[in-house]
């Protein structure tokens, strides 16, 4: 097998991973008419407004996910966390009190600060219903690092009635006093998984497929079985692309995972896995087994993840992309085979990642106070 790849960015000018698609989460001020409520203790009541996507009935529902499902926020299960920064550090406070969401408004309850305070607040999502018991004044990373969330097989995406939410995190930019004027601006939400689309000559989401073959099957190898919500290892963020990834130490390593093609030609929105490093031999890293019928039999052939000629990590929020152009002569005859096996196979591939297309945007606003002893 010959693997033929590269990295493309969206634009498909420059050869590295771009912009990931995001979600944006806007903490907005509470509507006029509905003034916050500044209770005994000085706590400020702030609405967070959040754009979710149109929900699905069951005349509607397709086998495959769309973006809709890629960027849903369970409300049960988003957390807003508070940290207050010191003169180095910065060290957890409290999880802010949550309540229903009524009318796509989501109401969280910030304590004011006193004079010289600043706060950083974290937003995880879907990553569980309850977060583990967080002690107060713990590291802000060393808090990051015990929410984790289960990898283990394949990742429910079997339609949009019936799918786990993706586990998100996000946080303001910039720490900063709580008090009547405080602008929070937009919360930038990276998912924590990575997709991997496969397709017979694919054009953006849709493939052609190929003539004389037909895409049956395809396994991934050594995918993490666990994940961090948070990029707590992931160091510099550039738009929105983590520079490395982040891998809880007891994570382990899945059994292959295989996914059944129903139309021949791809699989799209089907395949999400946890951060996964990378290898330094075709022996541990990330590698693909494609099965499907060629001359009449049906054959399987190993398609590694490079970029140059070196192995890549699968990171978050990222979109890798595996074209099959052309396969021109039969495989191995089974799929074990295909993994260990060493002969040269004309299957040609270009493997991609670009931006994990899909946005929600909600947009910004300031806490606001009763203005009134009335309104308290």
């Amino acid at each position: 097998m010959t693997g033929l790849s590269e990295y493309r960015s969206k634009s498909a000018a420059l050869l590295r991973i771009v912009t990931c698609a995001v979600i944006v989460l806007a903490l907005l001020a509470c509507d006029n008419g509905q003034p916050g409520t500044l209770t005994d203790n000085g706590e400020v009541m702030l609405t967070l407004r959040i754009s979710l996507p149109t929900a699905t009935d069951g005349s509607t529902a397709t086998r495959a996910i769309t973006s809709n499902e890629e960027n849903a926020i369970d409300i049960a299960q988003l957390k807003v966390l508070v940290f207050k920064a010191n003169s180095s550090t910065e060290t957890f406070s409290y999880e802010a009190p949550q309540i229903q969401l009524q009318d796509e408004k989501y109401i969280v309850t910030l304590k004011q600060s006193l004079i010289g305070e600043k706060y950083r607040l974290v937003v995880i999502a879907n990553a569980g219903k309850k977060l583990p018991v967080i002690p107060d004044n713990t590291a802000k990373n060393d808090v990051l690092k015990i929410i984790t969330f289960d990898a283990t097989g394949m990742w429910n995406a079997t339609g949009t009635t019936n799918y786990s939410r993706f586990p998100m995190w996000g946080e303001t930019t910039a720490t900063q006093a709580i008090t009547p004027a405080t602008s929070l601006g937009n919360i930038t939400l990276l998912r924590s998984l990575a997709r991997i689309d496969v397709g017979c000559i694919l054009n953006g989401e849709t493939a052609a497929g190929i003539s004389g073959f037909t895409l049956k099957t395809v396994s991934v190898y050594r995918t993490k079985n666990k994940g961090y919500a948070a990029p707590v290892n992931g160091g510099t963020i550039t738009d929105n692309v983590v520079a490395s990834v982040s891998i809880p130490p007891d994570a382990g390593t899945n059994d292959a995972l295989t996914y059944t093609c129903t139309d021949g030609k791809s699989l799209i929105r089907t395949i999400y896995v946890a951060e996964t490093p990378q290898g330094n031999g075709r022996d541990n890293n990330v590698c693909l087994v494609v099965g499907g019928t060629y001359a009449g039999s049906t054959h399987y052939y190993r398609v590694d993840l490079t970029s140059g000629g070196s192995y890549i990590p699968l990171k978050r929020n990222c979109r890798y992309i595996v074209n099959i152009k052309a396969v021109n002569n039969a495989g191995y005859t089974t799929e074990a085979a295909a993994l260990t096996g060493d002969k040269t196979l004309v299957i040609a591939t270009s493997i991609s990642a670009e931006a994990w297309s899909g946005q929600t945007s909600a947009g910004s606003g300031t806490i606001t106070m009763p203005q009134s002893p009335d309104q308290w």
